[in-house]
């Protein structure tokens, strides 16, 4: 009889590599607002029969204005991938008590930058003091109290000469007048972004930004968490809002062809009396 004597550790299926984590590369612009925006909703009454019949009030007003803005963080994203393949750019950054729309990395340093929404507007600056059409604005001194938690969080990643520049950008302004400028924060209008990014000189070498980029989009930097269904929840949410909407105007059409071939006179001043009243039944 033949004695088989085996030597060594049986071999093992290897084991496959676990998947890279989440990090802030993939979370899209606008996400902040359209996250709030569900807590927002959730928050709300819910919509009375007669609303929902009447396609009245889909959404509150104050979720109208989170999904505006998230249109609006989605346009200055469009311009901001015009920029070169050595620039980093991350959206809705947290840094505690603010989020950053978008954070950029690049050979000209970091820059968070805050799109303001007021169109046509005229736009003045004046040391730190902000004024859209002769209203004051705080969009500077909070885009410089959230640059403020952006640099303790990459302190250890910035090189002497490397500051986080806070930049406070207008839609389509009328004009934008700088008397004196600002000590910290540039207000641009969002037509001049790009070529003023571009005109900047080079302060941080390929590895440095590298590393600051690298450590801008992990969530451990933010003490934050992200996931793989961020990009999936961030298009379903948006597609909620819209379709609440036009669903909401098919209802409201099919109601108003319905009182005027009753012989009613459907008006402008009749159609905002019967919203006001469904609202106030609401409280």
């Amino acid at each position: 009889m033949t004695i088989r004597v085996r030597i060594g550790t049986p071999l093992r299926e290897m084991e496959a590599p676990a998947p890279p984590l989440p990090t802030l590369r993939g979370r899209p612009a606008g996400f902040a607002p359209l996250v709030e925006s569900v807590a927002v909703e959730a928050a709300a009454r819910p919509r009375r029969a007669v609303e929902r019949i009447l396609g009245i009030a889909p959404i509150r007003p104050a979720v109208q204005a989170l999904y505006e803005r998230a249109l609006l963080e989605e346009e200055t994203a469009t311009l901001l991938r015009r920029l070169p393949a050595d620039w980093t750019v991350l959206h809705s950054v947290p840094t505690g008590p603010a989020v950053i729309p978008h954070l950029l990395v690049g050979p000209a340093g970091v820059f968070a930058v805050f799109p303001q929404d007021e169109r046509d507007a005229s736009v003045w600056i004046s040391a730190d003091l902000l004024s859209v059409d002769g209203v004051g604005s705080q969009a500077m001194a909070m885009a410089d109290e959230a640059v403020g938690e952006v640099e303790e969080r990459l302190v250890e990643h910035l090189r002497p000469g490397v500051e986080i520049v806070p930049v406070v950008v207008f839609s389509a302004p009328k004009r934008v007048l700088v008397r004196t400028p600002p000590d910290r924060v540039h207000v641009l209008a969002a037509a001049d972004l790009l070529p003023w990014l571009r005109s900047l000189p080079e302060v941080c070498s390929a590895l440095i930004v590298d590393r600051l980029a690298d450590a801008a989009e992990l969530p451990a930097t933010w003490g934050t968490a992200a996931d793989a269904g961020e990009g999936v929840r961030h298009r379903q949410r948006r597609e909620s809002i819209e379709g609440a909407v036009a669903d909401a105007d098919r209802r409201w059409r099919r109601a108003a062809k319905t009182v005027a071939g009753a012989g009613v006179v459907v008006t402008a001043a009749s159609i905002a009396a019967l919203a006001a009243l469904v609202r106030s039944l609401g409280g």
